[in-house]
């Protein structure tokens, strides 16, 4: 071989031998690779075995049938037992969805929250905000906002409110009783009847007149059919101008009215126990009659009308006895209307003794029975004499109404004690439950029963609402759409489960602490792993092997072609060195 041929034959050999050592090299560094990511999906496949899910067990029975999602946890149901459980960030607020989110700006609830429950006004706005975005029906949120909004919700009340009620002012409760009256069907037996007129113990006539003294009905007894009697006595007390049946409850309330009960006799000593009794019969039977009609038409006023007819009973109503004296209840009147004692009665000569009038008018500033007779002077028991008893009925009633507001109020509280009544005194000493005082109370009168399932998702949602209302809420639509995200930011501790305890207030935990959180292994993720895990590092054995497989015969070629390049540049060294010794010589 010449020394040119020599030179281009090592010069293919060295081009050769450059491009196996550098594919050499490349393949070396994809069995790097291989090995890197050998080791990776290895990690993986060991991270994977660690895999967890979450299940809502608000039982506690270890199921795993309900995985763990935001709108399991905010929409009532059996699963939950209508009882929301609630995610929040660091700060207590409560995580919402963007249907939620935007429900909660309708009703005027800042981020920051309010501190405190408001009013229905607002519970109402959440909801149909809620109807809205979709997140219930409109119907559901109709339903919803007709029951009684419950406050107390996942504040520490376990009560369910399940009635819807209906409220009304005094005013409201007043036009109630213009048509509510039975004075027309009270009878009082210890009156005579007028076939049987006189006598020591029973009085003849019973008299009702308004604040125009105008007799309203009179007679022995206040007739079921309401038949009146004309009045005794002179004046505008002669005509009946008014029946029974047209007097309400609502108009005794604001009125004056007047019941009086007139005792003649003669040849005895006048004895006005009987007008006393008769009085006392009447408005027994009249205050029976009212706490009767509250107690029916004022959910929940039975102990509150116990407590009153109570309250009458031990200081308005005296027993009976067989000597009245003036005294708590009683003041004793002259024909002039003027205090006296009982001795006194009847000493002032009055040739026409108006004594109505005097015991009636009487009672326009004292608080009780007023008691006025009429007889000659010096002779007592041989002449005739006349007695009278009146009261303002209207002020009886007006007191039995304000023992029943003390109670609604609440015994001992600040409102019940501004109320008080101070029998035998001057009116002005007392003070009455009325329009004045009585001021934005609300009498519920009517209560109706709705469906334990409503309740129960009003309950949901009033609980809900209230905890927003507490601790302000923070926006994120992610946890609702993705679970795992969910689960993702409950393990790195970004968001907590506050959840209702034993004592029915909320409170904040870890998810791993809480009750109704199971975590255990997700089975189905770890076989999946292992199975890619297999066909990966299979897969890259498989390239390692057919890189080994490239490597060696690379091996073999650099190492024939070394052995030729050697051979080659000896072949050269030789002609080079052959060259030199014939140009020597």
């Amino acid at each position: 071989m010449g020394l040119a041929a020599s030179q281009a034959r090592l010069l293919t050999i060295t081009s050769r031998k450059s491009r196996a050592q550098f594919e050499s090299m490349r393949m070396s560094h994809q069995k790097l690779a291989l090995s890197r990511s050998l080791t990776e999906i290895s990690n993986e496949y060991q991270n994977s075995l660690d895999q967890t899910k979450l299940y809502y067990d608000f039982y506690g029975v270890n199921s795993t049938d309900t995985p763990l999602t935001y709108n399991l946890l905010m929409s009532p149901s059996s699963l939950n037992d209508y009882t929301p459980t609630i995610l929040t960030n660091n700060q207590g607020q409560v995580i919402l969805s963007t249907p939620y989110a935007e429900a909660a700006r309708a009703a005027g609830i800042p981020q920051e929250g309010l501190g405190c429950t408001p009013s229905s006004i607002m519970r109402d706005a959440f909801i149909m905000g809620l109807a809205a975005q979709g997140v219930i029906t409109q119907g559901t949120a109709e339903a919803i906002c007709g029951i009684t909004y419950n406050q107390g919700a996942g504040l520490g009340s376990d009560n369910l409110v399940n009635t819807v009620q209906t409220e009304c002012t005094y005013d409201e409760l007043l036009n109630m009783l213009e048509s509510e009256c039975q004075l027309n069907n009270l009878t009082f037996p210890g009156i005579a009847r007028p076939d049987n007129k006189g006598g020591d113990e029973n009085p003849d006539k019973l008299v009702m007149s308004n604040g125009d003294k105008q007799v309203l009905f009179g007679g022995t007894s206040l007739w079921a059919n309401g038949d009146v009697t004309p009045g005794y006595g002179g004046g505008d007390m002669t005509t009946a101008t008014e029946s029974v049946d047209e007097v309400s409850f609502a108009d005794l309330l604001n009125g004056n009215y007047y019941l009086s009960a007139e005792f003649s006799t003669s040849d005895k000593w006048v004895n006005w126990n009987g007008n006393i009794d008769a009085i006392m019969n009447a408005i027994e039977q009249i205050t029976d009659a009212f706490s009767a009609t509250l107690s029916g038409m004022i959910v929940g006023a039975g102990d509150a009308a116990a407590y009153a007819d109570s309250q009458m009973q031990d200081l308005a109503y005296t027993p009976q006895s067989e000597n009245y004296s003036c005294g708590k209840t009683y003041q004793c009147y002259d024909s002039h209307g003027n205090k006296c004692d009982t001795k006194d009665l009847g000493r002032r000569e009055n040739s026409q003794p108006d004594y109505y009038y005097s015991s009636m008018y009487a009672t326009d500033n004292f608080l009780g029975i007023a008691i006025s007779r009429y007889g000659r002077a010096g002779n007592l028991k041989k002449n005739r004499a006349e007695a009278v008893a009146s009261i303002n009925i209207s002020d009886f009633l007006r007191a039995w109404f304000t023992y029943f507001m003390q109670y609604l109020y609440g015994l001992g509280t600040a409102k019940a004690n501004s109320l008080n009544i101070e029998w035998g005194q001057d009116k002005d000493k007392s003070t009455f439950a009325n329009a004045d005082n009585i001021g934005d109370y609300k009498f519920v009168v009517e209560e109706t029963t709705v469906s334990d399932s409503d309740a129960l998702i009003a309950n949901f949602y009033d609980t809900l609402f209230n905890q927003i209302c507490i601790n302000g809420w923070s926006e994120n639509n992610q946890v609702a759409t993705d679970s795992n995200y969910l689960k993702e930011m409950l393990q790195s501790g970004m968001m907590y489960v506050t959840s209702m305890a034993d004592d029915y207030y909320y409170y904040q935990n870890n998810y791993s602490t809480n009750n109704f959180i199971k975590e255990v292994s997700d089975d189905a993720a770890i076989a999946a792993a292992e199975s890619k895990y297999t066909t990966q590092k299979a897969r890259i054995n498989a390239k390692e092997q057919e890189l080994d497989l490239k490597m060696k015969n690379l091996d073999t070629e650099i190492s024939s072609l070394e052995t030729e390049y050697e051979a080659v540049k000896k072949v050269i060294e030789d002609n080079v060195s052959k060259s030199f010794t014939r140009y020597d010589s």
